[in-house]
């Protein structure tokens, strides 16, 4: 739930409520924060009175934690703050969990008990350790591999797990007769991917389909409702009468698959590494950082080129928390890696954000804050010295274009490169710059130091690609 406070309902006409003088001017809003806010929360009001402020808080709490759980937004203005508020201590109602019905999960159950080859996707259904318990349990249960979103909001399962397969789902997309859709937005791409015939697609969400997103095009044949993790378990129990367990030759199969993929990536580490001169290539930082790094450290990522060599370099065996750090735009994973970072104080919160990326964060206020609350982060900016963003669909959708040819792309290029070590020592804070695999042990341990002293450190890292 979140509680605004930035409007007037007076304009200072009252003196004892008196905002100040740039309300009437600078400072208006046409509509309203409540009305702003409606696209992006699932329920929003403005207070008007003290009569009906404490209600509203208490409407906003239930909604908030009742599923489909979502951001509630309760504007307050000024004058209310400055007012006294009548309020009478009694319980909130509390929001019960949501099932599904036990005839479906049985339907469900037998469905995945047949399956020849059933596959589990997940974006965000690992939160917490109940979701995770949830989502290994249905996959140990089947024998079934679980594939994440290319840029997987959390670290739903532990990587190091056999059943959780390295890589994006779409080379085997088109194997699966069974698809779990366990948390995910987009679970594939392109939505119209072709897949098996007769496949059964099962969405398991608290509001299926998305209702509120601008876009849903992937087959669904069951949808799910209600609480994800509850729903999960009450599957697995059921799939566990009908399959004691799962086909041994199954798990051996994706066995095999996920060593074939991490193999892969370890020769083209190794070839990178081999051919780069005057950057670091990103299985190499994230090897240090996974070598540097307490168990107990929290990953924050705001980064899309090395998003394949984080995954398996920087989770390699330590269970990591991971909080993807940008979601509908770019610039927010500085403030996310702060919030980590209160809410979690003893973990080592390390944000790993694109050099263009870094410039849409609101880089002073984020190390200001760290500096003034004594929350000390340490930020590895990946930099390739551009927006690689801009040219990926240059390249593929006008490759013998101009600007191919020439190697003249416009807005791509950050140049010249930033001193970007010099915003963290504005705020007493600390780093470097790291252009040389060698370096990156002594770098990364300099910047741990600075970290357990309080300070926030940044390691500005040319990396490749």
């Amino acid at each position: 739930m979140t509680v605004l406070s930035p409007d007037t309902l007076t304009y200072g006409e009252i003196p004892s409520l008196d905002p100040g003088p740039e309300w009437p001017s600078l400072l208006v809003d046409l509509v309203g924060p409540a009305r702003d806010g409606e696209l992006c929360v699932k329920w929003a009001k403005e207070a008007k009175t003290p009569g009906d402020l404490v209600n509203e808080l208490r409407r906003a709490l239930y909604f908030a934690e009742a599923i489909p759980k979502g951001p509630t937004l309760v504007s307050v203005p000024f004058d209310l703050l400055m007012s006294p508020v009548p309020f009478e201590a009694r319980p909130c109602p509390a929001p019960q969990t949501v099932l599904a019905t036990p005839a479906q999960l049985d339907e469900i159950a037998t469905l995945l008990a047949g399956s020849a080859e059933p596959i589990i996707i997940t974006e965000h259904g690992g939160r917490n350790e109940a979701e995770t318990a949830a989502l290994v349990g249905l996959a140990e249960t089947l024998g079934a591999p679980i594939f994440e979103f290319i840029m997987p909001a959390y670290h739903n399962a532990p990587r190091v797990h056999p059943l959780v397969m390295p890589g994006t789902v779409e080379p085997v997309l088109d194997r699966a007769d069974a698809i779990v859709v366990a948390g995910s937005n987009a679970p594939w791409h392109p939505p119209s991917a072709p897949l098996r015939a007769g496949c059964t697609v099962i969405h398991l969400e608290e509001d299926p389909l998305r209702p509120r997103a601008a876009y849903w095009g992937y087959r669904t044949t069951h949808a799910v409702a209600g609480d994800r993790a509850g729903n999960l378990r009450g599957i697995s129990e059921r799939l566990r009468r009908q399959l004691p367990s799962p086909p041994p030759e199954r798990a051996r199969r994706w066995k095999e698959y996920k060593d074939r993929v991490l193999a892969q990536g370890v020769k083209d580490a190794e070839a990178a590494l081999a051919h780069v001169e005057g950057a670091v290539p990103a299985a190499a930082l994230f090897r240090a950082l996974h070598r540097a790094l307490p168990a107990s450290s929290s990953i924050v990522d705001e980064i899309v080129a090395q998003i394949p060599q984080m995954l398996q370099f920087l989770f390699a065996s330590k269970p990591f928390r991971q909080y993807r750090g940008w979601t509908g735009a770019l610039g927010t994973s500085l403030g996310t890696a702060l919030g980590v970072k209160l809410a979690r104080p003893g973990d080592t919160v390390v944000c790993v954000v694109g050099d263009g990326a870094f410039h849409y964060n609101p880089v002073p206020a984020a190390f200001g804050f760290a500096q003034q609350h004594e929350a000390p982060i340490l930020v590895v900016v990946c930099d390739n010295r551009g927006y690689t963003s801009q040219t990926w669909n240059v390249h593929k959708y006008f490759a013998e274009g101009a600007a191919v040819r020439s190697g003249q792309f416009f807005g791509n290029v950050i140049a010249p490169t930033p001193d970007y070590v010099k915003l963290a020592e504005a705020y007493g804070g600390t780093g470097e710059r790291v252009e040389k695999t060698a370096d990156l042990d002594s770098a990364i341990e300099r910047a741990l130091a600075a970290l357990a002293t309080g300070r926030s450190a940044l390691l500005d890292v040319f990396v490749t690609p």
